[in-house]
């Protein structure tokens, strides 16, 4: 008895030890992006948004987008995400201008980005009211980043000059499908290419809201 209670032990401290390497290994390399608003300094350069890292790890798969009112909360809660733009990877302690956004520190809108880790577990921070909020897991649309039926819904940033134009890729809760065994805490989906990945149920929409 006490031989199988020593092998029972010892399986579990080697079970726990694999939990928190893969733990720590996570932690290590996990993005977190933030959204930035600086002003000119010494008369050098124009007031502009940033997005930077301030997480131990490099972003990838990012991917900003605005809403016209966002809780800061998990999930959609039905808001409304649209104008989506890919911008390069951003590494750890780097930083991004979103040159696009303009000079105008009042957007009048919320800002939120999806971006995943080298492993590709997704992460969202949203942005609003001067309040950024970071959660792990996919809590903005999951919009394709390749092309759907002839067509992109996601634009690169080098592509996007200003948002004098009209709006695209509208996208609420009612256009992306969760699943239902996912736990809500990691929102629409947890990993990139994985189970729950919402994107192969993405279908575009003509107008929400009087954008197309």
């Amino acid at each position: 008895m006490l031989v199988l209670i020593i092998s029972v032990f010892a399986v579990l401290v080697s079970l726990g030890s694999f939990v928190l390497a893969y733990l720590s290994d996570r932690r290590s390399h996990m993005p977190v992006l933030q959204f930035m608003w600086e002003t000119a300094q010494s008369g050098t350069g124009e007031p502009k948004w940033w997005l930077i890292n301030v997480g131990s790890g490099p972003a990838t798969n990012v991917v900003v987008a605005q809403a016209a009112r966002t809780g800061l909360t998990r999930g959609l809660n039905r808001e409304v995400w649209y104008n989506p733009v890919l911008v390069p990877s951003i590494p750890a302690g780097g930083k991004l201008a979103l040159s696009w956004l303009g000079g105008t520190m009042g957007l009048d809108c919320g800002l939120g980005a999806s971006y995943t880790d080298v492993h590709r577990y997704f992460y969202t921070t949203k942005c609003g009211d001067d309040v950024c909020m970071f959660h792990v897991g996919l809590h903005i649309p999951r919009w394709p980043l390749l092309k759907l039926h002839e067509r992109k819904a996601v634009k690169t940033w080098w592509g996007v000059e200003d948002l004098s134009g009209p709006q695209w890729s509208a996208a609420t809760d009612g256009h992306v499908r969760r699943r239902w065994w996912l736990a809500t805490r990691f929102g629409l989906s947890r990993r990139l290419g994985g189970w729950a990945d919402p994107v192969r149920s993405y279908r575009p929409a003509r107008t929400v809201d009087g954008v197309n």
